[in-house]
C-alpha cells in the first residue's frame, strides 16, 4: 500500500471509533471526492458515505443562517412598510382629488338654494315655490274637527 492509502486507512479506522476532527473529515470527504473510481473495492461504501455527507452539507450551506433569516424578514417588512406608505399616499391623493373634482363642480353648476318638485318637475323660481308651499299648507290644514282628515286629501 502506498502511504496515501495508509494514511486515509488510519483516518477511516480514526472516523470508524468517532475521533476525527472536522478537518480530518474534510480531508476524507475531499479524498472521495476526488478519486472516486480509484478507490480499494473494500471502500466503495466510504465512498457513498462521504459523498452523502458532502452533499448535505452542500445543502446546509445553501440554507441561509438565523442572520440571513432575520436579515431576510426586515428587508420583506421595510418593503411592506414602504409599500403601504406609497400606497396611504396615493389614497389620499385620490380622495383629496375626488374632493376637488366634487367642489369644482358645485362651483361650476351651482344647485338653486331654493327649489321644489312638483309633479317630477323642478321649480327653481323662489315666489313659485313658496306660493305653491303655501296652497299646499292650507289644502292640509285641518278645519274640522278630525286632525286625520288632511290624510284622506293626499290618497286623492
Amino acid at each position: 500500500m502506498n502511504d496515501e492509502i495508509k494514511r486515509i486507512q488510519n483516518l477511516l479506522d480514526k472516523y470508524m471509533d468517532g475521533a476525527t476532527s472536522n478537518e480530518e473529515e474534510a480531508k476524507l470527504r475531499k479524498y472521495f471526492e476526488e478519486h472516486g473510481n480509484d478507490i480499494p473495492e473494500e471502500w466503495e461504501s466510504y465512498r457513498a458515505l462521504f459523498s452523502y455527507i458532502g452533499f448535505e452539507q452542500m445543502n446546509l450551506s445553501l440554507i441561509p443562517k438565523e442572520e440571513e433569516k432575520e436579515e431576510n424578514i426586515e428587508k420583506k417588512e421595510a418593503s411592506r412598510s414602504r409599500w403601504l406608505k406609497y400606497f396611504g399616499t396615493s389614497v389620499a391623493a385620490a380622495a383629496i382629488i375626488a374632493f376637488l373634482i366634487v367642489g369644482i363642480q358645485k362651483i361650476i353648476q351651482p344647485q338653486p338654494e331654493c327649489y321644489a318638485v312638483i309633479d317630477g318637475k323642478v321649480y327653481t323660481d323662489q315666489e313659485f315655490v313658496h306660493n305653491e308651499a303655501l296652497d299646499a299648507l292650507e289644502d292640509v290644514s285641518a278645519d274640522s274637527e278630525d286632525p286625520f282628515s288632511a290624510l284622506d286629501m293626499m290618497k286623492q
